[in-house]
């Protein structure tokens, strides 16, 4: 078959495979098309929230509260209005953000409408090292503006159809309690002893009154602290199944051309053709299977192996000093493991990193670089180990919850869970490379 026939009966054998499948697991959706759903509707929705960005929404209670605990400080660009209770690296974030808005004079806002309801936008609870996480990731469109504090049009505005507001926080797990193997730590209460009476007495808040004696008890260990705070676009599922419908086409195409050019008889050549992008897109699943194994095994081999805070320890080194004037906002996303070297005393690892950074120049819009890095990093291999030194406990103050107490036998605060083997378990850069 000449070149062109090729091509030409190559393309209609693709173009109505592609049709018949994507008949099949496509949805149809004409809502966009309604006049509530058009980017200026929303938009004028958005823009006509008067009362805050929850004007109009369905969340309510401790969601509600724990986004506006990054959103407001942002909305004012004031750095009193941050929580108490932040992960340093990400309140070294927060701040080098206000800071840049201040000093161009601006606030970054972010109202949001069509809010997908419960249970879809509720926390996701998991215990990971010593720590109790959860997670919400709102479900939205999000309209982001960067406003001059002094009132005027906006420098800067991004409208996201399908926007994800990402929130992460963390507790400790006091190390008494670690010992019981549960799903939820203090997910409802806990009982203290009142100092005053001795009294015990349930704790709900930060705040509580002892019903026995008036006395008025100050904890912060159920506050929950500020990992993470991100806003993104995230591709809808009729799109993301497009992308791989026309990945699946490029390969049929290329298997059917190749095919149907090289071998005379053309039903032998549709079969092979047919036969051999099946056995490509088997090659490529089976690809991606074997990378996310490995990367569980590798996990595996790594003690006490946790993730955010290896992203944590990674911000906290690339960018403990920042110099650059115009950086607004960074971020540490996917992370890679390539290798790991276990040793008696350590643990050696090589991950590739991926990188996102705004830039906010003087009287210019904000833009975004993306880049990926190889770091190699190292920590002791078994971070939790006492070291026989004979050394006595003494009292100290918690740098945590600020109690003063003497250290248990895992080297923890017996108030909050906060551990002094900090040093050993932080992962420390050793070489780093674009």
């Amino acid at each position: 078959m000449s070149f062109w026939d090729a091509a030409s009966l190559a393309a209609a054998v693709t173009v109505a495979m592609i049709g018949i499948l994507a008949e099949k697991i496509i949805e149809v959706d004409f809502s966009g098309l309604l006049k509530r759903n058009w980017k200026s509707t929303r938009c004028k929705k958005m823009l006509a929230q008067r009362k805050g960005p929850w004007q109009g929404t369905n969340v309510q209670g401790e969601l509600r509260r724990v986004f506006d605990l990054v959103l407001l400080p942002l909305g004012k660009a004031d750095k009193e209005l941050l929580p108490a209770r932040m992960d340093k690296n990400f309140r070294r974030r927060m701040e080098g953000q206000i800071e840049l808005l201040e000093r161009r004079k601006l606030c970054r806002e972010i109202r949001l409408t069509d809010i997908v309801p419960l249970p879809k936008n509720a926390f996701r609870h998991w215990n990971d090292d010593g720590r109790e996480w959860r997670e919400s990731v709102l479900q939205c469109s999000a309209l982001e503006r960067l406003l001059p504090k002094e009132g005027g049009r906006p420098v800067h505005t991004v409208y996201r159809k399908n926007a994800r507001l990402r929130l992460l926080q963390s507790r400790h797990i006091r190390s008494c309690d670690r010992a019981g193997k549960q799903k939820d730590y203090y997910a409802d209460k806990g009982t203290i002893s009142c100092p005053s009476c001795g009294a015990e007495i349930e704790l709900h808040s930060q705040q509580t009154v002892c019903p026995y004696c008036g006395g008025v008890i100050q904890s912060d260990f159920y506050d929950w602290q500020t990992e993470a705070f991100a806003v993104y676009e995230q591709m809808g599922a009729n799109q993301e199944k497009a992308l791989w419908l026309l990945f699946w086409g490029g390969i049929l195409y290329a298997c059917l051309f190749l095919s149907l050019w090289l071998i005379q008889n053309t039903l032998i050549s549709l079969a092979a053709g047919m036969g051999a992008a099946v056995l490509v897109l088997a090659a490529v699943i089976a690809v991606s299977t074997i990378t996310y194994g490995k990367q569980e095994k590798l996990e595996q081999e790594i003690v006490r192996y946790s993730e955010n805070y290896l992203r944590s320890c990674i911000s906290e080194a690339l960018y403990q000093n920042v110099e650059h004037p115009d950086l607004m906002d960074y971020g540490v996303g996917t992370i890679r493991l390539k290798k790991v070297v276990n040793t008696e005393e350590t643990t050696t690892i090589t991950v590739q990193v991926y990188i996102s950074e705004t830039y906010l120049p003087q009287g210019r819009k904000p833009h975004t670089r993306k880049y990926k890095r190889t770091l190699v990093l190292q920590r002791a291999r078994y971070p939790q180990r006492r070291k026989q030194d004979g050394k006595l406990f003494t009292e100290r103050e918690c740098p945590s919850c600020g109690a003063n107490f003497v250290p248990d036998e895992n080297h923890c605060c017996s108030f909050c869970g906060y551990s002094f083997q900090a040093d050993s378990a932080k992962w420390v850069v050793q070489t780093g490379q674009a």
